[in-house]
């Protein structure tokens, strides 16, 4: 549902999402391309309303692809709008495979989600929304997908990187497993910014994820955390945050490590978050929750243990030959749920004060650490 806006007078406006942000100034009497999230977010503003001139939907302007339409060295600019870090990695395959089947594959992200394309040898140019029509009409094909699987509840789903193949008429049982993960490339800079941790056994551990109820809460992380680093010695655990993990995490983490003088563990964040995607792959293990690291890990094969509430792995992780998911089912009749939403769904079984899902409070720290200790390399 994206939608063509024009102003009536310049117009400078700020985009946000989890995964960053830009501001953009507007020409008057220009056509501009806005995802829907986007018109949402904007029009909020009574401002922004006196000053549109002309609003429509873009969808009937736009043929749908399909892969049987693609001609050789066509422009084909490739969006995935429905969600951050996670679905941009899971995108990666379809943008290689189209690429592989002759088109020139240029991106189209929102703002804070482009360095996810970065220095991809697949990738012709990488765009952020909002754009020009002008720009958008220079393609041959436009592939956007504003929702893939992220707000389907229903159990029927399939793995969003086999939705996203099936929706442009490719049958996903006919792309080999080893063709949907695909191992991003990096700079020297990037290569070598975190090279210090790498003669050390690393271990990585997510703190939270971006949706709270898909992530643990700040005492029941920080628990998990401390007891890692305690039955294992041997690795230098980083734990890791950004500006978006509220700052209960990482002085919850300082209190416990001094209190338990821990010297194997350290709240962890990359100026570059690129950079810590470079280190993933160097790494002994990964324990995250469903969220950035677990797809992170899963391209490179590195070993992951991952933490799973509403979500099903069978869903998302499926072609990471290196995970391991604790994921309780039994403690739900609901599980999984498939919640996208950032609160808790009012189909949960009653439990006052809830703060966390059943499912992912039942993966205990015993499990955990005996199944880090077994994979991790």
């Amino acid at each position: 549902m994206m939608q063509l806006v024009t102003f009536n007078e310049p117009l400078t406006l700020g985009f946000k999402k989890s995964a960053g942000g830009v501001t953009l100034t507007f020409e008057a009497n220009r056509p501009y391309v806005f995802t829907h999230s986007q018109m949402m977010n904007i029009m909020k503003d009574p401002k922004v309303q006196q000053r549109t001139q002309r609003v429509s939907l873009l969808n009937p302007r736009i043929p749908n692809f399909h892969i049987a339409a693609l001609k050789k060295n066509q422009r084909v600019l490739v969006y995935n709008g429905s969600g951050g870090y996670g679905d941009q990695i899971m995108t990666w395959p379809l943008a290689q495979y189209l690429h592989e089947h002759g088109a020139q594959v240029h991106v189209a992200t929102d703002p804070g989600n482009n360095l996810c394309w970065w220095n991809l040898p697949f990738v012709a140019s990488v765009n952020m929304f909002p754009l020009a029509l002008a720009t958008v009409k220079m393609f041959d094909h436009f592939v956007a997908f504003e929702a893939v699987v992220n707000m389907d509840e229903h159990q029927d789903q399939e793995h969003p990187l086999d939705a996203l193949f099936r929706r442009i008429g490719v049958d996903p049982d006919s792309v080999p497993a080893a063709k949907k993960c695909v191992r991003p490339a990096f700079t020297p800079s990037e290569l070598g910014t975190l090279v210090k941790y790498r003669d050390r056994r690393i271990g990585l551990y997510q703190l939270t994820s971006a949706n709270p109820v898909r992530g643990l809460p700040v005492n029941d992380s920080v628990f998990m955390a401390v007891k890692l680093a305690e039955a294992c010695p041997e690795q230098h655990w980083l734990c890791l945050y950004d500006e978006f993990v509220p700052e209960a995490y990482t002085r919850a983490l300082l209190e416990e490590v001094n209190r338990r003088k821990l010297t194997n563990i350290e709240a962890f964040t990359a100026l570059n978050l690129r950079e810590l995607w470079a280190l993933t792959e160097h790494v002994s293990v990964v324990v995250s929750p469903d969220s950035m690291m677990a797809h992170v890990a899963g391209m490179f094969g590195t070993p992951c243990v991952g933490l799973w509430g509403p979500m099903s792995p069978d869903r998302r992780v499926t072609y990471y030959k290196n995970h391991y998911p604790v994921h309780h089912t039994e403690c739900c009749p609901q599980s999984p749920c498939f919640t996208y939403g950032g609160t808790f769904p009012r189909y949960c079984p009653p439990r006052p004060g809830r703060t966390v899902c059943d499912v992912l409070a039942a993966a205990s720290h015993a499990e955990v650490i005996e199944l880090v200790k077994k994979v991790a390399r």
